[in-house]
């Protein structure tokens, strides 16, 4: 009967601390993308090192597309979703589309280990402690953002991103 109550009561918190989560994530950026109100909101600047030990900071990239792909090596969608990637980068890049992998809360071992199998061509960036994520608000993964030249997010883990890259990179050509 203990050990009944016991599990009850752990349900219980989980669940709880689940709808906590979803309940604040609702005032992250997401919130206002889905509002169509992502004319405003910037992406938040960071500097973070990838796997080769190489610093980058975000603003550096200013002027271009940026694709952020919020990902962790045990994520079943993110292992699926590396092929994908690499060809949108294979198509993309040349026309000016910086892509980045954000590793959340992993080992520099377990980032290299997945970006040397899914052979990821792009930089992979290691969020130790999870800050840069949930500065995005990611609670989950994966999560892509597309940024615009201006450095405003256009997208939040959106859809039918090949047709957005494309529109943005026919806007503005310099």
């Amino acid at each position: 009967m203990m050990r009944r109550n016991l599990r009850w009561l752990i349900c219980y918190a989980v669940m709880h601390g689940m709808i906590f989560c979803f309940a604040n994530h609702g005032y992250t950026q997401e919130n206002q993308i889905n509002k169509g109100t992502t004319d405003d909101v910037l992406a938040a600047d960071f500097t973070l090192r990838d796997i080769k030990g190489k610093n980058h900071r975000l603003s550096d990239y200013k002027g271009k597309i940026i694709l952020l792909n919020f990902m962790a090596t045990w994520c079943p969608e993110c292992k699926t979703a590396a092929s994908s990637l690499k060809a949108m980068y294979g198509r993309y890049n040349q026309k000016g589309l910086i892509m980045l992998n954000i590793d959340i809360m992993e080992s520099e071992e377990k980032a290299a280990a997945f970006s040397r199998k899914y052979d990821v061509p792009y930089p992979t960036l290691l969020d130790k402690d999870g800050t840069i994520g949930k500065n995005y608000g990611v609670v989950g993964v994966p999560v892509k953002v597309l940024i615009d030249r201006e450095g405003r997010i256009i997208c939040w883990n959106c859809r039918s991103l090949d047709n957005l890259i494309e529109k943005q990179l026919e806007k503005n050509v310099k």
